[in-house]
């Protein structure tokens, strides 16, 4: 059934594009235009789509219920779709939205119990809900490499899975494309050998978002949080590492099933620049070795009878999680920092005090352009 939609939708599309009024038009407007006219995405009360404004979690709900759900069907389900929403944060023009998705499990809220209505939606948020929709049987992805797989299919941009907050023109793209076009000519992708990394007019690398790894050349110049360039010029010591005999090697692989582990979103990319006794400092936040920490974690847990029994994680009394995990470290904490990397500095910390909140990090280090280390932080509560 779904093939036959986006056939009829690709006919549509090719319609839309043969309008001469639209033939100017940038690839979001064209979008928007569409999934306008589809009902999938609405304007303001004005008709602007505000298509550089971002998007909310609670907005996202009504877009993927339209898109997914009968519309009738949805109006005369509505009370049952509307007491299906338990989250307290939702306001009432969202409940019917928010109830049809998590019945439908195309969204799910917060372990706090939260929806987070009107939270912004990250790029691995979109492209996870988008890959749903298309159930692609034959490609296996989750939500760590979901933007990786988004840019594999063609459905999105460097540029748009490198923000911290999508807009709602980035998931208009996504949706059009999605939707059967992807022979927009005014679209672009850099592609990249190392990661999903992109570059400004200025030549300057934007870091991955999606957690792919980035591997550091010489005369690559990375576009510093304070707005500045920083260029590298020595890698030398890259798979050395201070004190490493060689390479990492690949990530963990499991030894439990993960998908009944806390589901922890990468935090944004980083790039730090400080000026220091006349010497300048780079700090870029890993995601690539974040997830190597965070994967040799989920693995302790797997392995330890305090925190995993009968195939699935154990939990408090309450119901609440025995292990909660975070991808950053609050400022103010003294975290154990290590280098190079050793599996061990986590799984004997944690077979030490199972239960707990962790929290971990890894940063690149480089002083006067020269790689210097990667440094790995985790701190226990």
């Amino acid at each position: 059934m779904k093939k036959l939609c986006l056939v009829a939708l690709s006919i549509t599309l090719a319609v839309v594009l043969a309008c001469p009024a639209l033939a100017t038009s940038s690839e979001e407007e064209i979008a928007a235009e569409y999934l306008k006219e589809q009902g999938i995405l609405e304007g303001d009360q004005n008709g602007d789509m505000n298509l550089a404004s971002g998007l909310t979690r609670a907005q996202l709900a009504a877009v993927l219920t339209r898109l997914n759900g009968n519309q009738e069907h949805v109006q005369a389900e509505q009370e049952f779709y509307i007491s299906q929403c338990k989250f307290p944060d939702v306001p009432a023009w969202a409940r019917l939205y928010v109830g049809y998705c998590y019945f439908n499990s195309l969204m799910v809220g917060y372990d706090t119990g939260a929806f987070g209505a009107d939270d912004g939606v990250t790029p691995a948020a979109a492209c996870t809900v988008v890959l749903r929709y298309m159930d692609l049987p034959d490609i296996q992805w989750d939500y760590n490499t979901a933007c990786q797989t988004a840019l594999d299919q063609g459905l999105t941009t460097a540029e748009a899975v490198a923000k911290t907050e999508i807009t709602r023109g980035d998931l208009a793209i996504m949706l059009y494309r999605a939707l059967g076009n992807t022979d927009f000519e005014g679209s672009t992708v850099t592609e990249e050998p190392e990661g999903t990394i992109s570059r400004n007019t200025d030549g300057s690398i934007n870091l991955p978002a999606d957690g792919s790894q980035y591997v550091p050349q010489e005369g690559d110049v990375i576009r510093c949080d304070d707005g500045t360039n920083y260029t590298i010029t020595d890698v030398s010591r890259w798979d050395k590492n201070m004190f490493a005999s060689g390479p990492v090697g690949e990530l963990p692989e499991p030894t439990c099933d993960w998908s009944l582990m806390p589901q922890v979103e990468l935090p944004a990319p980083e790039a730090r620049h400080y000026s220091i006794n006349d010497h300048e400092y780079l700090f870029v936040r890993n995601l690539y070795e974040t997830r190597r920490m965070l994967y040799t974690l989920y693995n302790a847990i797997g392995d330890n009878p305090e925190t995993w029994q009968n195939g699935a994680p154990v939990s408090h009394p309450s119901g609440a999680p025995k292990v909660q995990i975070y991808l950053s470290i609050d400022d103010g904490l003294n975290p154990r920092v290590f280098w190079p990397w050793r599996a061990n500095q986590i799984i004997d910390l944690f077979n030490s005090c199972p239960p707990g909140t962790y929290r971990m990090e890894a940063w690149d280090v480089y002083k006067d352009g020269i790689f210097q280390r990667t440094e790995y932080n985790i701190h226990v509560r």
